[in-house]
């Protein structure tokens, strides 16, 4: 396999060429010029520097630069070959970047002033454009180096250069392609392909200049992705709302991520699902940075203690022990949770859960170790008894916001009873509620009318309406 070798002659600038690329061409392998018709092949005539044109290998005709770059690809596959060009060698045709990816070799390159204006021309990067120079001792990566061309100068040993690799870690994916300028002995350039990852183990040979450019761009992402920038906002140079939170302030978000992931599986919405349970995720990320950042616990920890939970809590699945029920898979988890603590069995129910799903989880409780009434009708006597508490205690009393609390939560378990969450029951009367005082307003307005003119007995009268209107439409 042999080498590629671009001499730009510098006779398209009204230069002659030197004796040192004359020389340089006399100690070539095969010597290519990319036509026959001008002064490149008179000059390596008179040198008397055996060479072919791409029309003596048998291109007919005017050959494009992706011609130029399969034929000269080609040719290296079985000898070194040097492409003289006149100038500079095709550098607004992209002749250097895509012989760099099509033939996955080294390219050396004659004559240019310095690797960076070998990189700015190779790669035909504006000056003007999103472009990104920095040194590789004080260079920070940002997330916006992503999405620009990237040259970072003065990559001068191997410590700078696992430096530098580490950085764009950061920032790219490990198969991400970087190119590295250098200085070769005989005054030329020298051109090689690597990637972010190989980079660190990537020998230099001096000070090289590396070029990370935005094409092919895929930014890092997935849930690694997501913990990096919640660092980042966390950081020095982030966000200082970010840096500002604390487990703490962040109750109420948490809380209201939650009701908004509810509200979205109501609305049978899969897009805004997806972008209501990626909040919730922030805020688990969120919290355990900041758990991370006074070393209690990372990120890590949180997913290893998820995981084993649920590998222990389902031995049906993970293990020898047999459940062919949701209610046997529940007896169970019940089971080995109580076994994991020797806390009693209402201590580690969260009292800032609302009080009916409060009341519901109370009564599961209780109900998986034998505390239960035999039968519904057994919870209707209940419910009767805790009414006649109720009308017996004077209204407006302390005692009555007692006795209602325990007329509440044995309705509670008569909901349990009936395999009916009381917490989505009672929603969806309010739902409903809302839907026919809607239906009541409407109605008032139309008659014109005001609602706090009307009488109770006019108001029921347009409630009795909304409710058959409701019901016809539920039939229909």
């Amino acid at each position: 396999m042999g080498s590629i070798t671009i001499v730009g002659s510098g006779i398209d600038a009204g230069l002659g060429m030197s004796p040192a690329t004359l020389d340089r061409l006399r100690n070539a392998g095969r010597v290519i010029v990319s036509g026959a018709d001008g002064s490149i092949d008179v000059a390596l005539e008179q040198a008397g520097i055996d060479h072919l044109s791409l029309a003596d290998l048998g291109d007919n005709g005017d050959l494009g630069h992706e011609q130029v770059v399969e034929r000269l690809a080609r040719i290296a596959e079985g000898c070194d070959v040097t492409y003289v060009t006149s100038g500079y060698p095709f550098l607004n045709q992209r002749l250097l970047s895509d012989l760099l990816l099509k033939s996955r070799r080294d390219v050396n390159v004659y004559p240019f002033y310095s690797p960076f204006q070998l990189l700015l021309m190779a790669f035909d990067i504006d000056l003007t454009a999103d472009l990104h120079i920095v040194d590789a001792k004080t260079w920070g990566p940002t997330i916006s180096d992503r999405g620009a061309h990237l040259v970072i100068t003065g990559v001068h040993n191997g410590v700078a250069t696992r430096k530098v690799a580490d950085r764009l870690a950061s920032l790219y994916s490990p198969d991400h392609e970087v190119v590295l300028a250098a200085h070769l002995a005989d005054g030329g350039f020298s051109l090689s392909m690597s990637t972010v990852g190989a980079l660190k183990e990537t020998c230099i040979p001096g000070i090289v200049t590396v070029y990370v450019g935005p094409w092919r761009l895929s930014p890092p992402s997935g849930f690694s992705e997501l913990v990096r920038i919640i660092g980042q906002l966390r950081g020095p140079d982030g966000c200082p709302w970010d840096r500002e939170q604390d487990h703490m302030s962040l109750r109420r978000h948490l809380i209201e991520e939650a009701h908004e992931t509810v509200a979205a599986i109501e609305s049978a919405d899969p897009a805004k699902l997806a972008e209501e349970l990626g909040d919730v995720l922030l805020q688990v990320v969120l919290h355990a940075q900041i758990a991370s950042e006074k070393g209690d616990f990372t990120v890590n920890d949180v997913v290893d203690s998820i995981v084993e939970k649920i590998r222990r809590r389902h031995p049906h699945v993970f293990g020898d022990a047999v459940a062919e029920t949701s209610q046997q898979v529940t007896a169970n988890w019940d089971a080995i949770k109580r076994g994991e603590s020797s806390a009693g069995l209402l201590d580690e129910i969260p009292r800032s859960m609302p009080a009916l799903m409060l009341a519901q989880k109370i009564s599961r409780r209780v109900v998986g170790v034998g505390f239960e009434w035999a039968t519904v009708d057994d919870v209707w006597a209940k419910i009767h008894e805790e009414i006649d508490e109720v009308k017996a205690v004077p209204p407006g009393s302390p005692q009555v916001r007692e006795e209602i609390g325990d007329l509440l939560f044995t309705i509670v378990n008569l909901a349990r009873k009936h395999g009916i969450e009381a917490e989505d029951a009672l929603k969806e009367s309010c739902s409903k509620f809302t839907g026919r005082w809607q239906h009541v307003e409407a109605a008032v307005r139309s008659a014109g009318m005001h609602l706090e003119d009307m009488s109770s007995e006019e108001l029921e009268g347009f409630w009795l309406d909304a409710k058959r209107s409701s019901r016809q439409s539920t039939e229909g």
